[in-house]
């Protein structure tokens, strides 16, 4: 079975952070969503808080976004028990407009001309 790339198409500007990936990819993540939306919301729960902190910092500090809010919120699962969540709100600055729509370039596959001989 072979999967095709589908381009990330995110419905809303919420971005839920989990361990399972890298904070590097919650970092190119971000990026589309700040993109698309002008903003972004990091959601993470638990252990994930920390790579949400992360992710954010790492926005601000490269210029790409600005921290407008962060918010702790105790999330009782339904197995019983309680996390903290923490959630970052984040808006794109002029600068990070500009720097996304260069990544996204890069990113962008060339397309081969065939030549006429």
């Amino acid at each position: 079975m072979s999967q095709q790339k589908q381009p990330l198409d995110p419905k809303d500007c919420v971005l839920n952070i989990s361990l399972k990936k890298s904070s590097g990819q919650f970092f190119f993540l971000s990026k589309i969503f700040l993109n698309k939306f002008g903003q972004v919301e990091l959601h993470g729960l638990g252990e994930a808080t920390k790579m949400v902190a992360g992710v954010a910092e790492s926005l601000q500090r490269k210029q790409y976004a600005t921290i407008k809010k962060i918010e702790t919120q105790t999330y009782t699962p339904e197995q019983g028990g309680k996390k903290i969540k923490l959630i970052a709100k984040l808006e794109i600055t002029n600068e990070g407009k500009k720097l996304i729509e260069q990544d996204l370039q890069k990113k962008q596959p060339e397309v081969k001309q065939e030549q006429d001989w």
